[in-house]
């Protein structure tokens, strides 16, 4: 895989005044992504644990980066610096959403949790954002960012002999009651880390757990809020059931109102049709003839609204 190619470095006059190194693009979340990709490839390597500079680690990160970043070229101080902003967010990060996984509300789900944890990040830096969810994404299992390092990783096996063999000649060379130990077992004895390294470590688990303490009011906030946020959940379902059963009675009223209205309706056409039978059945022998012509218009207007009604 081709690599970016790397800046020349030119050398200057002394007597020229050097210009101030221009500020490299911002850093993509897919960049972020890699860079823990990277951190986390090289710190994984044996030599890690030596101790190497942090010039030369970061050098090896810088190289594992371009590798595989095709987005923008970074150096190695361009690496250290986003990487060590970001080291500070991820480990804060984690150490808020360790607490809530420790101890989740009851119903809650691994998405609560992330919500909550971005939420209390919000509060406790106040008001800023957690914006390396990706890259935490890729460091989140790694022991650094653990709840407790010490989960999860492998205990140091024992040697499978557990006394030495003693050459009886050599026996008599030494003191009595003393043995030395084999080559084998001394191949056994892992070397011993750096002062620095071993600062280091210790003020890494410092500020993890300074981390822990800090967190763990906010998790008792997290859990209230997921708490109050299921609740509310629950009383807008009820609310929904609640008005769903009112438009089914508002939907029942109006099915009621409009039977009412054909019975009133059959009801007058039944009342009317009595009073057209009343008629039919009158007699048309009257004295007025004016009276038994009215009479018999209105006979004829009701026969023809029965025969039309009946299709005739």
């Amino acid at each position: 895989m081709a690599t970016p190619s790397t800046p020349v470095e030119e050398t200057t006059d002394a007597s020229q005044p050097q210009t101030k190194q221009k500020r490299g693009p911002n850093w993509l979340p897919r960049e972020e992504e890699q860079l823990a990709i990277s951190w986390i490839n090289i710190s994984e390597q044996p030599e890690f644990a030596t101790n190497q500079s942090g010039k030369t680690f970061y050098r090896k990160i810088e190289k594992d980066f371009n590798t595989h970043s095709k987005a923008n070229y970074r150096n190695h101080a361009q690496i250290k610096t986003r990487w060590t902003a970001m080291n500070t967010a991820t480990l804060k990060f984690s150490a808020i959403y360790n607490a809530i996984e420790r101890n989740p509300p009851s119903g809650s789900s691994p998405d609560d949790w992330l919500e909550a944890a971005k939420m209390n990040y919000l509060d406790q830096t106040k008001g800023t954002a957690f914006s390396n969810l990706p890259a935490w994404q890729k460091l989140r299992y790694a022991p650094k960012w653990r709840a407790d390092p010490r989960v999860d990783q492998p205990a140091t096996p024992l040697p499978t002999t557990l006394s030495d063999s003693i050459d009886p000649e050599s026996a008599h060379d030494e003191n009595p009651g003393m043995s030395s130990p084999t080559v084998r077992s001394a191949s056994s004895i892992s070397r011993p880390i750096g002062g620095k390294a071993a600062k280091k470590r210790r003020i890494e688990g410092y500020q993890h757990e300074e981390l822990l303490s800090q967190t763990s009011d906010l998790a008792v906030i997290s859990q209230e809020r997921l708490t109050a946020f299921h609740k509310g959940n629950e009383i807008l379902i009820n609310k929904n059931n609640i008005m769903k059963e009112k438009i089914e009675i508002e939907r029942k009223k109006l099915q009621l109102e409009q039977e009412k209205l054909a019975v009133e309706k059959e009801y007058r056409q039944s009342e009317t049709d009595m009073n057209d039978f009343k008629i039919l059945r009158d007699a048309e022998d009257l004295g007025d003839e004016e009276a038994k012509d009215v009479i018999k218009i209105i006979k004829d207007q009701i026969k023809n609204k029965w025969r039309a009604r009946a299709g005739l």
